[in-house]
This record gives C-alpha cells, structure tokens and sequence, in this order.
C-alpha cells in the first residue's frame, strides 16, 4: 500500500502576546491587523491583567471564533513583565518556537510576522529580531528599530523621531529591541530566563535583551517587518509622572549592577555620577524636588538591590552566560537620551531668527490658511548644503513651488483651505545638527502679521 503524500510543513509555531489592562479601546485594531496576518503557524493571545473594562468579553464576542485566538486571564495585575512572563509559559507549554511580545496599542503589517519568521530561521543565533515600529499617526515617522543604551543605564530608541527612509532598511545589531514589538526565539529564554519582574516596568525588555547576547545569541533589526505604535512620549501628569520617573531611575541602577561588566566598576562609577549630578542640577534649576527625591530613593533601592543583583551573576556564571557580549554596543557618548521632537501637523517647534518666526517641517506638513494674501518664504538657513524643494497644494491643485535658492517666495491669495507642503527631500541630522530631519524653513504671514 503506497502512502499519501506528506502534509506540507506549516513551519514554526509563533504565539503572538498582547499585553492588555483595560484596553478595549485599542483591541479592534490590534486583533483585526493579526487575523490579516499571512504567516499561518500562529496563536494570538490576550493576556489580560485583571481589566476592569470589558476588555476579555469584547475579544471572546468579537474574535473569540477564530481558533486561532486564545485568553489567558491574569487574576491579579502582574504588570507588564508578570503578565507577559506568564504568557511565555502558557506559549512554552503549548511548543511555541518564537514569541511576538506585543503591546496592545499597535498593529502589524500583514506580512510582518512572515518575515520575522524567515529571518529567525535564516539564522539560528538570532535571539531575538527587531521590527521597524513607526507611529501609528504619523507612519513616515520612526518609533524604534531597537534599543541603544548608556553607561549608566539610561536606554532610548534607535531613530525614534527621525523620517523614514532607505538607510533605516539596512539590517544591523542591535543592543535589544523595544517591547513594544519585540520578537524572541524559545530557545533563548530557556538560557536566559525570563524577564525580571522585580523591575515592575520600563528597561525590563533591555535586561532581558542583555541577557541574550550574553547567552551566546545575537539581536538584529527586521525592517521588512513593520509595527505601528500609538506611541505617547507624554510622562503623565502629578503622581503618575513621578513613579514613572522614580521607575525610569531606579531600573537604570538595576540593569548597571544586574548586567554591566565588574572590570569596568570603575568608569561606569564615575560616569553614573555625573550623570546623577546632571541631573540633579536640572531638577534644581526647575525647582522640580520630586525629581530630587525620586534619584534618593533609587540610590537606596540600589544599596538594598545589591544583594539580589550579586545573586543574579552568580546564577548566570554558574550557567555560563555572565561574559558581557553586549558591551561593544553600549554608547559610551550619550548618558541620557539626547533627545528628539515630534511634528505637530507636519510642523516642529518654530523660531525666532532676525525678527522673523521661522517654523521647520517634516516631509509632509499641513496649514490651516484662513483665507486671504499669505506670504510664503523658503529659508535657507543651511547655504553649504544641497537646495531644498517644496511644493503646496491647496484642495489637490498645486498653488506654489519654492525653492531654498532660486525661488524662496511666493504670495497667494486664497479662500479658506489647508494647505498641504511636500519637500522633495530631507535634510539628515547628521548634516545639520539639528534634533530631526527637517524638509524646509518657513516664513509664513498672513495679510494681518504683515
């Protein structure tokens, strides 16, 4: 008797985690962009910490027919490392070969975990891949392509703020990868253990990442694979923003004296003080004393860490993944986020040079003319660099073309409209100096400012 064909592999097994506490606001989109999904092998699952919204109801009624998606419901809120480390032990006992760490407020490509998948697979040191996260309302604009770091601790976003564009497709490692969207093989976390709930939340994903390299594996972006994310660089207000910060402060020590190499005790000392007494000085000029209370607390949490830290390196000698790996990736430039910007309708934070109210855009920007003669000029505040092009289109009908050197003004006489600016290119930080890529300078007056 002659046997059947063979089923076709379905490929590794990928279990998708959404973090979720009261966000049901968010789920229609997250869940409806992962059933798009083209990569087949694929669970999806909600774990909820203890929502008081209806959070499980709505995926149970609205998505709960699809076999795919599953719900783990956490009786307590585990914050975001307890719950997600309770999603990877439900997804580990299911076989799961690679876990999708996912927040709830993004989407993915439909192709995303696709390619995710193919490069893990290409290479079996990835621990872990990260996608290319652009902001949800503005997806010109990058949120993460991974993780940087300081000496101190302080980590930040790889090209958060920064246009889109080709150079940012180009693969490379990275120090870890953002847990917004993060991408990790199984078999890794068996190495490595999970992550560090002690920590609560914010720099948990890093010491995680950390622990990866050093376990042998490496961490590479994925452009292809891309992630949007409601991203909200607000701190909150009152109490909110304090523990937010008092957090930020504290895990900074953590991942020093949890992952940072004893050899260098010395410099990372010395660099962890300046960057105290910066920022100290900061909180003084502002007269911000939370601030100043939140670094004195993170100094005795720090002391009182010590002996659990020291426990956690010998437990990772003892595995063998104590070497620092990763060490070569730490910026030893920046102590602290340098810092970045984000448009507001394609517009930055304007200026005044001369007199004059100078106002940077993006690549794409809107205005809302009130009608009326507006006056229009293309500065040229870069001479030594390349001309720069804008178009304007009112209603979908180009009204103007200017340039920064041959044609920098223009006047139009307009009914009331928005106004649409294009740049015809950017120019990069790295040649202006400037925090973001800028498309172009504007002068803009109205009949009345003239």
């Amino acid at each position: 008797m002659t046997a059947g064909p063979h089923p076709p592999d379905p490929g590794p097994l990928v279990y998708v985690l959404v973090i979720n506490w009261n966000g049901h606001a968010h789920l229609e989109e997250c869940f409806t962009s992962l059933l798009e999904s083209t990569y087949e092998n694929v669970r999806f699952l909600l774990i909820d910490n203890a929502s008081a919204d209806d959070s499980v109801q709505f995926t149970e009624d609205r998505f709960g027919a699809d076999p795919r998606v599953e719900i783990l419901e956490c009786p307590t809120n585990l914050g975001w490392s307890g719950g997600n480390n309770a999603g990877i032990e439900f997804a580990r006992e299911r076989h799961a070969d690679y876990i999708f760490l996912l927040n709830n407020d993004t989407t993915i490509d439909s192709k995303c975990i696709e390619h995710l998948v193919h490069h893990a697979k290409q290479n079996p040191a990835l621990g872990a891949l990260a996608p290319k996260i652009l902001m949800y309302d503005c997806p010109n604009i990058l949120n993460s392509i991974g993780l940087q770091a300081s000496r101190i601790g302080a980590a930040w976003d790889i090209g958060i703020g920064r246009l889109d564009a080709p150079e940012w497709n180009q693969e490379q490692d990275v120090l870890g990868v953002c847990g917004a969207a993060c991408f990790l093989r199984v078999e890794a976390l068996a190495k490595t253990g999970l992550l560090p709930e002690d920590f609560e939340i914010y720099l948990d994903d890093l010491d995680l990442c950390l622990r990866i390299w050093n376990a042998g594996y490496t961490i590479r972006t994925c452009p292809e694979a891309v992630v949007r994310h409601k991203f909200s660089a607000s701190m909150g207000e009152g109490k909110r923003a304090q523990r937010k910060y008092y957090l930020n402060t504290r895990n900074r020590l953590r991942v020093v004296l949890r992952n940072y190499p004893a050899s260098s005790a010395l410099p990372i000392g010395w660099a962890y003080d300046m960057g105290e007494l910066r920022a100290i000085g900061r909180a003084l000029l502002n007269a911000d004393f939370a601030r100043i209370w939140a670094h004195k607390r993170s100094w005795l949490s720090g002391l009182l860490y010590l002996p659990t830290a020291m426990r956690e390196r010998r437990r990772r000698k003892s595995l063998g993944i104590h070497t620092c790996r990763f060490w070569n990736l730490i910026s030893k430039h920046d102590s602290f986020f340098p810092g970045t910007e984000f448009p507001q309708s394609g517009w930055y934070v304007s200026i005044v040079e001369q007199g004059k109210t100078l106002r940077p855009m993006s690549k794409h920007a809107t205005f809302e003319h009130e009608g009326g003669p507006l006056h229009l000029e293309l500065v040229n505040r870069y001479p030594t660099l390349p001309t720069l092009a804008v178009s304007i289109r009112s209603e979908g009908e180009l009204v103007a073309s200017l340039t920064s050197t041959e044609k920098p003004r223009a006047t139009l006489d307009l009914p009331k409209s928005t106004l649409h600016f294009e740049a015809d290119r950017i120019l990069k930080t790295e040649d202006t100096g400037e925090r973001v890529d800028i498309g172009g300078w504007f002068a803009i007056e109205s009949q009345e400012e003239v």
